[in-house]
Parts: structure tokens; sequence; C-alpha cells
């Protein structure tokens, strides 16, 4: 543990502070996860978020004005140069406060979680010449789909109020505005102050936490704590304050919420927008978002690499694949779990009639497939190919796909929309379900494609009639 500064006259306690930690983060990243698993440490004491680095601006530009240093010319700016004086007063008034905090824990070292601590960095290095950044990143599609998930009825708190009145009427794009931003911040950090950061990305806190956590603490020069992803989620992590709304009804890391932002509609972001993601994305060693983006089976993993990211996403991998999302969709060569849903389809077309066939006219010309994806991210995806014509249906792999058009759902979508739960049009406005072609038949022939869908699995008979006479 590095030396300390001791305080004296706190309830006639002499204590020792030590200078803090700081996660550098933004809203849906995992950071309150990451807050639990610093707070089950015995040495280290991380509350919900105090905005701990903003009092230090603002007690920073107060001893500046006191001082008689000149302040900035925006009002609530930090000075442009912050006396030594107002630095070591600032200091003493952070360091009762945090100290105090420590005392009351029975813990040596205080960590910071507290959204939008990047851009006080600089003072923060001054404040605390000690101090270290744990800089957390998640990848921005996930980040994108959690942000929308939490805020259903629009996008409000968590930093994203200013995106979104500068962005109305598109969610998605306000949100990846949001993620190029802060990311962009803490990767400023990580290039100016390199020695005094450790990188952390949520996909890798979730896959392995133990062996992130004692990462992270081989980084900060703590013990070790055996078992510590099971005891951060024990009562004793205070439950007032910001925090995940999740996080109090769960009992274990989980790795389900990686890849959510599979659904996420990438033509809602602007180009230049995307190209930037793309541009962090690839720093970060995170799957690259290109126009294949939702049109096949989710990735089991939203990370290229464990270490460096290469220049390149889609780079050859040992399995002769050649990207994390190929890998998720090959399939095994017997079906494993989707047999109801094709056996829902075989059904519907064995009640087909010549007629039936016949009225549908062009819409039937091209085979498509039907993609199941597990719960389970270990498992493969499992496809059946549908010849409306051979009035078959097939299993097959990714290889033997050469249908028309794809339709694209997780084992819960099929299951609500096949067991009457959700709405088929509701699953696919929602990107529950996704429909894919490659030849843009135009929105008549897409509704005519749908319509047989819904006929084929018992959504309703009304699909029998000549249903694309004006597709073209």
């Amino acid at each position: 543990m590095q030396p300390v500064t001791p305080i004296s006259g706190l309830d006639d306690a002499e204590l020792s502070v030590v200078d803090p930690v700081f996660v550098l983060c933004h809203a849906r990243s995992g950071s309150t996860l990451l807050r639990f698993l610093l707070d089950a440490h015995q040495d280290l004491a991380c509350p919900p978020e105090t905005n701990l680095s903003a009092l230090c601006a603002q007690l920073a530009t107060v001893w500046s004005m006191i001082e008689g240093a000149p302040l900035s010319a925006n009002r609530g700016d930090e000075p442009p140069a912050i006396p030594d004086a107002a630095i070591a007063g600032t200091r003493e008034t952070m360091d009762r406060i945090v100290g105090r905090y420590l005392q009351r824990r029975g813990k040596l070292r205080y960590c910071d979680k507290s959204l939008g601590t990047a851009r006080y960095a600089e003072l923060i290095t001054r404040v605390y010449p000690a101090a270290k950044f744990l800089c957390l990143y998640r990848h921005p599609m996930d980040v994108i789909a959690s942000g929308l998930e939490a805020c259903p009825f629009g996008l409000t708190g968590y930093g994203f109020d200013s995106y979104n009145a500068t962005t109305p009427g598109n969610a998605v794009l306000a949100l990846a505005r949001y993620w190029v931003d802060n990311t962009a911040a803490t990767l400023a950090v990580e290039e100016r102050f390199g020695d005094r950061c450790l990188r952390v990305r949520y996909e890798d806190l979730v896959t392995d936490p133990e062996g992130t956590a004692a990462r992270i603490f081989t980084f900060l020069d703590a013990d070790q704590v055996p078992a510590i992803s099971s005891l951060c989620f024990s009562e004793e992590r205070e439950r007032s304050g910001p925090a995940d709304y999740k996080i109090w009804y769960t009992s274990e890391v989980s790795t389900d919420s990686i890849g959510r932002g599979w659904s996420i509609p990438i033509a809602m972001i602007a180009p230049q927008v995307l190209a930037t993601i793309n541009e962090l994305a690839d720093k970060l060693g995170f799957l690259s978002i290109d126009g294949t983006w939702g049109t096949s089976a989710p990735p089991k993993d939203m990370r290229v690499t464990d270490g460096d990211p290469p220049s390149d996403a889609h780079v050859p991998t040992p399995d002769g694949q050649t990207n994390v999302a190929e890998r998720r969709v090959g399939a095994s060569s017997e079906p494993m779990n989707s047999k109801a849903l094709s056996i829902r389809l075989r059904d519907g077309l064995a009640g087909l009639t010549p007629m039936d066939i016949e009225n549908w006219g062009p819409s039937v010309a091209d085979a498509f497939s039907v993609i199941w994806v597990p719960r389970d991210p270990t498992e493969s995806t499992e496809r059946w190919l549908v010849d409306l014509r051979g009035r078959t249906v097939s299993f097959i792999s990714h290889d033997q796909d050469d249908s028309g058009w794809d339709v694209i759902g997780s084992a819960d979508a099929w299951d609500q929309v096949t067991g009457g739960r959700v709405n088929l049009s509701v699953a696919l406005r929602s990107c529950q379900i996704r429909y894919c072609d490659g030849d843009d038949p135009g929105p008549l022939a897409t509704e005519a494609r749908l319509r047989i869908l819904a006929y084929l699995l018992g959504l309703g008979t009304w699909g029998r009639g000549p249903i694309d006479a004006q597709a073209g």
C-alpha cells in the first residue's frame, strides 16, 4: 500500500488517508457491479456515486478565488491556473470528508465511482498525486440497449438528457453520441496518465470476475480476496444513492447482458458517428459494427481480443472462421432445442394446398431460413430452411444456408410469439425478431413474406389469399 497522509482531529483519533482510486465510467457500463466488487475488499470502501471529483473542482474554484487567482471567463469552468494553496486547501477538505467515511467503515482506502469523472482527471492528479484510475468500458451497442431498457419512457437521467435534447426522436443516436463522448474522454486519460490507469472492460468483468478482480487488486497493491465475486453481493453493500436499478435483485455475476445490443438497428446511427464508434471500439478490442450487424445470430463475445485490439475486427481465427459473429452462427449436425419451432413450421406446411402456393406467387420463389438463438451463449444457433414449393423444413448448418431471406429470433422471442404472449408485429418492431434479406424486395414483398411466416406459425389464417399480387 502507498504512503499515507496523516489526518488528526477527527473524533480524537488519528486517521491515515491514502490517495483514492477513481473509476472512470459512464452510465450502463457495469460500474455498479465494479463498485460492489471493490467495496467487498476488506481494505477498500466504495460508496454510491458521490460526485467527489466535481466537488474537488468546486472547492478548487472557491480556493482559487480566495487566493486571488484569475477565474475562467465561462461561469462554472475550472480556473485557468489553480494555485498550489488552492490545491492544498482542497486536499485538506476532501481528506476530512473521506477520512470520516473510512473511519466509520473501518477501511483503509477510498474508491470513488461517479459518472463523468474523466473530465476532472488533471485536477485529480494534482489533488491526489498517487491516485489511480480504473478505466471501465463496455461495447457501445450493449450500452445503447441497456440505456433504452433503463429509460423506456424517454432518455432522462444518467447524463442522457442533453444528448436526447439535441437528437429528438432518435434515442439510439443520442446514446451512440453519449458513448462516443464519454469513451473518448476516458481513453484520453489513459493516453495522458497511462502509468496510473488500468483498463477494465465490462465483458472481462462478467466473464472472468475472479481473474479481473485479481488483476485490479494487483494494480492497486491490495491483497487478493478469493471468491470475491460472491462476497460482493452480501447485504453489507450500501443501498443509498444512485445505482443500477437491477443490482438489488441480483445474486451472482452473469453474462446474460452480453450481446443484447445485437438487436439495435444501426441504420439509426449517423454514418460519421458510426465511424467514430468503430475507431474507438477498435482501440478497445471490441467487435466492430458493419452492415451485417443484427442480420445473423449474435456473437457470443463482443470482444475481438483479450489484449491489444487488431486493426481489423474481421481477422481469421484458429477455427477457420472469419469473425466472432460467424463463430456464433455455426450449428451442430442435429437440432437440440428448437424442435418445437420446426414442428410448428411443418404443421403449417402440411395445411397448405396447391392453390395457396399459387396465390402466394413470387413470394414463395425463394426458400427462407428461420434462425433460433439459444439462451445459453455457449450453445450453437440452430437454423431451419423452409422450402414452400418443396414443402419441406430441413435442419441446416450455416454453410448450407442458401435462403433468399431470414428471420432471426432468440429462444425467448420465438417462445413468446408462438405461445401467443407477444404479437409477431410487436416482436418485429422491437427487434426481438428480425427480418433480413439481401435483395431489397420492397415493402409489399416484405409484408407478404411476413404474412406467410405468420400463417406457417399458426398465428392467423388471413395469409392464405393472393397476398403479393402487387409486390412486383
